[in-house]
């Protein structure tokens, strides 16, 4: 028999449940341990009249076995059936596949890591030897990592497995596996490891590792000052059951400092089914760091609330004169964060005066500026005008409806100014830029003749002027933060080398790395919870908490164990790389003649028999 390539070793089953086959050759044993050798006796047929009744009270007794051409021949035959009904091909020389596993990156998997891993395994084992060579290829679904693994080491391939870190909130997975299915090709497999069903896309194959789960964690917090000079802080946080039954749990919180770890004691909390719940406590004895503690369960994320105590960046400033304006000014500053007056030596960051037309036009300060008094406003008239706002931050969703005033006075814009609003087509008040990045806000009109004062719009513009300000400048602060969020790192050039400090919140030593390069273009917080601080070199940068706050991802109402299949997947990849056994009719003969042969009686066998029985 001639092969069109040289013939392969390497083969597969095309049809494994044939296997099962293999149960005839113990049922052959069985028969053939259960047959009575027959003896031959010559006597008179007269003797053995009384003896032609067989004596069956015994039934068959259990005999040594004795082989024999007829059990040597069942059991070939079986055999032959058996290679047959599981369909052998043989894998063609050159084939290869390439096999891509995407590992869904969402938080909820770390409750089910244990058993995403095993069914990755099981990928595995059945893609391997479907082709001569294959190429795997592990993925995550988040988007900004790279694959784990891609090589032909089924080995390294395998520990890259511990390199699987889900930690995102809800995403779209579908972009990873459209990368996945062009990774994969037409004559690759891709295998999604989920939770749920509903994160499966039509036409996708995969494996869901979840189980609804009875889970309680927090769902949100907030930190408040409790005094005006804001030293101290209490904390609120709201826990949520997600279970569809009601659940009780205890809490507590640490309250963790240099070298200890202080406990409160511990409180009782009942939840109905899917309810909230409040709890709150202070930051106590100048503490600047807090987690609160829920009884655990099988997902941990949600389980402990770390909370820094918040400090703003700081920002000096000057208001001059003393007037009623001048104070509704140094009023409103008092109100923002960070936001503090230094004393007569002390240099300050923003000035807030009133200037005249001459000065403004000279001016590079940052600060907030008002135009002096209009001499001529005893006999003008309110201005009837509608006050129109521009699309800026600083005053979206303002109302100005009530506004009234003379109309735009004082200052000129210039070419490259921002107007925020226009009244009679004329700047009313607009931004312009100062030293450095720094800004000014001119306020355009006759402040004393209007009713700026009062209006809610214009506190409002000026606390988010104050704030962006404090915000741009570079300086140490602190707050609390999202798991894997975008952190706005004001000041700090992505060239700079960054250190990130991180200590879980469950405890235990505290890592230290340096950010790479594209982690410095695009800062993000640590993606499990706990505390954190980014400094550049030895100056501190931000420090804070990180909680992990996408509630979506605690509810485990729809996951569910599952595998989807798509049909002929596996039968059209044996098909593409590999071949019919070619020797299947010489193996089907083989069969055949030997259930005959192990049926027909030799001739001298038969001529015994029947000279036994004359006799």
């Amino acid at each position: 028999m001639s092969f069109p390539e040289p013939f392969p070793l390497a083969f597969l089953l095309g049809n494994p449940a044939g296997l099962w086959a293999l149960l005839a050759v113990p049922v052959i044993l069985a028969i053939h341990f259960l047959q009575q050798k027959a003896r031959t006796f010559t006597t008179s047929t007269w003797f053995l009249i009384e003896h032609l009744a067989p004596d069956s009270t015994r039934g068959r007794t259990w005999e040594k076995l004795r082989t024999s051409r007829a059990l040597w021949l069942q059991l070939l035959a079986a055999l032959a059936a058996v290679w047959l009904l599981t369909e052998p091909r043989w894998v063609l020389s050159g084939s290869s596949q390439t096999v891509v596993i995407v590992f869904n990156a969402s938080a909820s998997m770390t409750a089910f890591r244990a058993p995403a891993l095993a069914a990755a395994e099981r990928e595995m084992d059945q893609a391997q030897g479907l082709a001569e060579r294959t190429t795997w290829v592990i993925l995550t679904t988040d988007q900004r990592q790279p694959p784990l693994y891609r090589g032909e080491e089924r080995r390294m391939a395998s520990e890259a497995f511990a390199r699987w870190q889900p930690q995102l909130g809800s995403h779209d997975l579908n972009p990873q596996l459209r990368l996945a299915s062009a990774l994969a090709g037409i004559s690759g497999r891709t295998f999604l490891i989920t939770d749920s069903r509903t994160k499966v896309s039509p036409g996708q194959r995969a494996a869901g590792v979840g189980k609804p789960l009875a889970n309680v964690g927090f769902a949100g917090s907030a930190t408040e000052p409790v005094d005006e000079a804001g030293t101290n802080h209490r904390w609120r946080a709201v826990v949520q059951n997600h279970a569809a039954t009601a659940q009780r749990r205890t809490w507590h919180y640490e309250t963790v400092g240099q070298a200890q770890v202080s406990a409160s004691a511990t409180q009782p909390l009942e939840l109905a089914p899917g309810a909230l719940a409040e709890i709150s406590g202070e930051f106590s004895g100048g503490a600047e760091r807090v987690v609160v503690v829920l009884d655990a369960d099988e997902f941990a994320l949600d389980d402990r609330l770390p909370l820094q105590r918040p400090a703003a960046k700081p920002l000096p400033l000057r208001v001059e004169g003393g007037d009623a304006t001048a104070d509704f000014f140094r009023k409103v500053s008092a109100g923002v964060a960070g936001v503090h007056a230094p004393g007569a030596t002390g240099g300050f960051a923003l000035r807030l005066a009133r200037l005249t037309e001459a000065d403004a036009a000279a001016i590079t300060a940052p600060g907030i500026y008002w135009a002096a008094a209009d001499p001529k406003a005893a006999d003008a008239k309110l201005a009837t005008a509608p006050v129109i706002p521009a699309r800026d931050p600083l005053v979206a969703a303002l109302n100005w409806q009530g506004w009234l005033g003379l109309g735009p006075f004082g200052f000129a814009s210039k070419a490259g100014d921002s107007p925020l609003l226009w009244q009679d087509n004329r700047p009313l008040a607009f931004i312009r830029s100062g030293l450095g990045a720094r800004r000014q806000l001119f306020l355009a009109f006759d402040w004393e003749r209007s009713n700026a004062a009062r209006l809610p719009a214009t506190v409002l513009l000026v606390r988010r002027f104050l704030e962006a300000e404090r915000d741009a400048q570079r300086a140490a602060w602190a707050g609390n933060f999202d798991t894997d969020g975008a952190l706005t790192l004001a000041g700090v050039s992505p060239e700079e080398p960054l250190t990130l400090d991180f200590r879980p919140a469950e405890g235990g030593e505290t890592a230290t790395r340096t950010l790479t390069i594209e982690e410095r273009r695009v800062p993000r917080t640590p993606g499990r919870p706990g505390f954190f601080v980014l400094k550049a070199g030895e100056e501190l940068i931000v420090r804070g908490a990180v909680q992990f706050g996408d509630s979506r991802q605690s509810d485990f109402k729809e996951a569910a164990t599952f595998t989807i299949e798509l049909p002929g997947t596996r039968q059209a990849a044996i098909e593409r790389n590999s071949r019919e056994d070619p020797l299947a009719p010489f193996w089907l003969l083989v069969m055949i003649g030997a259930l005959l042969g192990s049926w027909w009686e030799p001739l001298a066998r038969r001529r015994t028999v029947a000279k036994g029985g004359a006799a």
